[in-house]
């Protein structure tokens, strides 16, 4: 998991290519494809899905390539490997650590309290911080610093995605092989259905009937 400046990055991400449909009325394969139109689908969508991989990818260089000589003012560590890095101007990266969510929340409470510029920068860190420490515990190890004193972001790029770290294709974990000739739910006997579509007026109900056993509790 790649965060950038608090956001999601798809490098790395991987597309699974799930088995045929499944009827959920029958519990049969669903006879909106065959194996060979499902298998022909998929190979399309894997290629698209590679060449986003790939803008990703070159956005991830460009990105430390232009933040190259951006000051680090906060370093994080999860079971002793280098996860992420904070740096000036609102600059933060991670590898191995989503803090996409902590972000986004620290950022709006800090607007709301009308702080702008380095102010809430700071603030959005230090909560960012302390939020994951009470995610982690012990796990988590934070060197922090002013800006000149720790370094720039090219002196923690080896470590933080230097060799198999790195978010290539051939450094994530391989898909297990889908068996195509993998027998039904019904005729594996593991079905359980059908499954009853739900509308609008059910999912009310249903939610009602919760709230009310909830309440009387």
């Amino acid at each position: 998991m790649i965060n950038i400046n608090g956001q999601y990055s798809l490098v790395g991400a991987q597309l699974l290519t799930p088995p045929r449909p499944i009827d959920n009325q029958t519990g049969e394969y669903s006879d909106d494809y065959s194996v060979e139109e499902w298998k022909a689908l998929w190979k399309e969508r894997q290629a698209e899905f590679s060449q986003t991989q790939k803008t990703a990818e070159n956005n991830l260089k460009n990105w430390l390539d232009e933040h190259a000589d951006t000051e680090v003012t906060r370093a994080f560590y999860l079971d002793g490997q280098l996860t992420a890095v904070f740096g000036s101007d609102n600059a933060k990266i991670s590898n191995g650590m989503n803090y996409a969510f902590e972000y986004s929340t620290a950022k709006n409470d800090g607007e709301k309290l009308g702080l702008t510029g380095d102010e809430l920068d700071e603030f959005v860190e230090t909560r960012v911080e302390n939020e994951l420490r009470r995610k982690y515990g012990d796990r988590l190890t934070v060197t922090q610093g002013d800006a000149d004193t720790m370094g720039t972001m090219a002196d923690y790029r080896e470590e933080l995605f230097g060799g198999s770290r790195w978010p290539a294709a051939e450094n994530m974990p391989q898909q297990p092989e889908i068996d195509w000739n993998a027998p039904s739910p019904v005729e594996a006997g593991t079905w359980q259905g059908p499954i009853r579509n739900i509308d609008n007026d059910m999912y009310v109900e249903m939610v009602r009937t919760a709230f009310e056993a909830d309440q009387q509790q």
